[in-house]
């Protein structure tokens, strides 16, 4: 990983930004590979590392599955059919462990959508899922934050020193949403 110079920390040192590049299914592990002047065994050192920070935060996050009340036994018990097979394959389904989980993502992540991919996979990879939500919330940049401030710095000059801060508020939100 990388490691800081001079007290200053190295840029993408934080491991939300590794976790979040490889829980983003049009990358996963994928942009471990390109580096060609790196040996395959750092290669693979890095991808057992980002793994290992995956499984680790995906441990931490998992909940054991609640029992279901005596109310809802008897119902699955008298429920027929469709209703018993769905509940014992979501029963299955949590039982995965969050390293089966990440195993399966690599295998079925192609460079699909993140979101989509993630509405549609919420149920088979439920700690990975977890993860992939709280690490992909945050944002890559500073950007638009940035931009926001660039706004603000445009209707403010010299002629309107004495706008109110509300009305400050409001133009630059209707500025930066039009």
């Amino acid at each position: 990983m990388a490691r800081p110079q001079d007290g200053i920390p190295a840029p993408f040192s934080d491991p939300v930004y590794l976790k979040a590049a490889a829980l983003d299914p049009s990358f996963a592990l994928m942009w471990v590979e390109p580096h060609v002047l790196v040996s395959c065994d750092i290669k693979a050192e890095v991808a057992q590392q980002v793994k290992e920070l995956i499984l680790q935060d995906a441990v931490e996050t998992e909940h054991p599955m609640a029992l279901a009340d005596e109310g809802e036994q008897e119902n699955l018990e008298e429920a027929e059919g469709f209703a018993v097979y769905i509940h014992k394959r979501q029963k299955k389904e949590a039982k995965t462990t969050p390293a089966l989980q990440l195993s399966h993502y690599l295998n079925i992540a192609e460079g699909q959508n993140a979101f989509l991919f993630w509405a549609l996979n919420r149920k088979t990879l439920p700690s990975l899922f977890r993860v992939a939500i709280r690490v992909l919330a945050v944002p890559a940049s500073t950007a638009p934050a940035e931009r926001v401030f660039s706004h603000g710095g445009i209707i403010v000059c010299h002629h309107r020193a004495q706008l109110t801060d509300r009305l400050l508020v409001n133009l630059i939100f209707c500025n930066c949403n039009a």
